[in-house]
């Protein structure tokens, strides 16, 4: 396995959207640590030789954010490994690679930013999970994953940057990367869309941006203060964010 240093893309075999979190500058001077964690793309197609090289990273804890039904049509190849604590935890209950899905018809009207605004505020309770999951998560690389790795693993990767310091505009370029990473992947379903939908297989940086502008507007731009509503302690959200370093 390579790390590519460009880009952060770890060179596997069907994963096109596995990225390392770390390397990212923060307000402060520091730089994110890498092998802390990993935001990817669904690792459904992988063989073991894959998983093998991920766990040698060292994967340790692999948290799911799709749906039940996502991954009973397409399985999650860490399920079952003893070296692996995987969690399962919904962020919301959508399927992106169904147009007649309800959210994806709400979303053809707006841009995906409002999709994460959503998640945000209305998937308290699972957000929280996944933060409770990163903390108790035993010593190792963390990888969260979604579908394509940039919708609901965008929003956490997003929290997690703003708790560490990374600019927003980093933020953004980090969000925006997704798209290419993935068009091997979309870009034949986005042949079969009509095209008000194609915007939502694009990780457009307009979309992060709408994200970022809530959060300053609702939060004065920092995690920190969503994450205590959600209810994480002070010293909890400092465990967190030492785990970036």
């Amino acid at each position: 396995m390579i790390l590519e240093p460009e880009t952060n893309r770890l060179m596997i075999n069907k994963l096109y959207n596995a990225r390392d979190m770390g390397g990212m500058p923060t307000l402060s001077g520091r730089k994110t640590a890498y092998k802390r964690f990993v935001r990817s793309d669904s690792p459904s197609g992988l063989d073991r030789e894959s998983v093998d090289a991920l766990i040698a990273y060292p994967v340790r804890t692999v948290i799911d954010l799709r749906s039940t039904s996502e991954i009973e049509r397409s399985g999650n190849p860490f399920i079952g490994r003893p070296e692996i604590v995987f969690r399962n935890i919904p962020l919301i209950a959508f399927d992106p690679d169904d147009a007649g899905d309800p959210t994806m018809k709400y979303l053809i009207r707006k841009n995906l930013g409002h999709l994460y605004v959503l998640m945000l505020e209305h998937s308290r309770d699972a957000v929280l999970d996944v933060f409770r999951a990163i903390l108790d998560a035993p010593q190792g690389t963390v990888v969260f994953h979604c579908l394509h790795g940039k919708d609901r693993t965008g929003l956490i990767a997003a929290l997690l940057f703003l708790l560490a310091g990374v600019s927003e505009n980093d933020i953004v370029e980090n969000y925006a990367a997704s798209f290419e990473n993935i068009r091997p992947l979309v870009d034949p379903l986005i042949e079969r869309m009509p095209e008000s939908m194609h915007h939502m297989y694009r990780s457009d940086a307009e979309n992060m941006r709408f994200l970022l502008e809530y959060i300053r507007n609702t939060y004065d731009g920092k995690a920190e203060p969503y994450l205590r509503q959600l209810g994480l302690s002070a010293a909890e959200i400092d465990r967190l964010r030492d785990r970036m370093f």
